[in-house]
């Protein structure tokens, strides 16, 4: 039963429950690093934003032209896995989208490998327009330490593996914050990697798990270009 609800997950039906067991037994060292080696690379969403625009589908500012650059960076302060995910316009290169930090590693109670998420603080500019563009210059991250960061709790991300596919969600409900007018929500992010793909689905949710705000009713999908 166990099999057959994992691989109905992988084909798409995204609803289900995170905390499906790991298929091949205990979480190991050697499923982290495979795990982490798959992240690093240049990426865009080309591909998916043309077809959209083909199928006269309007953008948003989750899902229109973007590119994406991963980067290992040296931290002490995260741990030894730690890598800078940074977002472009790809229409205008020097207009940064987003920036995260990514530190993996693997959580022995659920079994699962954990992207253990740090959000960059909005109420912070000089903080993000001094450390913007690390992925070209790390030492721009000199000193960053989880302090620096947004602050939420519980919204790290728990990964299954699938031969060589990695899918995983938050918690549903941990996420939780203020919307900005006040009401009190979550975030709930999947995201599924392979060596050639990185995909994500997010949205805002109110408590009872209703939807307050989708940032787009299909996954993103970032295509690895190097």
């Amino acid at each position: 039963m166990k099999r057959r609800v994992r691989d109905i997950f992988f084909v798409g039906l995204l609803a289900l429950s995170p905390s499906l067991a790991h298929s091949t037994g205990t979480i190991s060292n050697a499923d982290l690093q495979r795990f982490v080696a798959m992240w690093a690379g240049d990426y865009n969403n080309l591909t998916q934003s043309k077809a959209q625009e083909s199928a006269g589908l309007a953008s948003n500012d989750r899902n229109q032209p973007a590119q994406l650059f991963i980067r290992k960076v040296e931290l002490p302060a995260f741990g030894p896995d730690a890598y800078y995910a940074e977002w472009r316009d790809a229409n205008q290169a020097t207009k940064v989208i987003r920036q995260r930090l990514y530190v993996f590693d693997i959580d022995p109670v659920e079994n699962k490998l954990r992207l253990n998420l740090h959000i960059w603080p909005s109420d912070k500019p000089e903080f993000v327009a001094r450390t913007s563009g690390a992925y070209l210059d790390a030492r721009k991250l000199s000193g960053v330490t989880p302090a620096d960061m947004a602050g939420l709790t519980g919204c790290d991300v728990y990964f299954d593996i699938a031969d060589e596919k990695f899918s995983g969600a938050m918690k549903k409900g941990a996420c939780a914050f203020p919307a900005p007018n006040g009401t009190p929500i979550y975030s709930w992010s999947q995201m599924k990697i392979t060596a050639t793909q990185f995909s994500y689905l997010d949205g805002w949710f109110n408590l009872d798990g209703t939807p307050f705000q989708r940032f787009a009713g299909v996954w993103y999908v970032f295509d690895k270009i190097n």
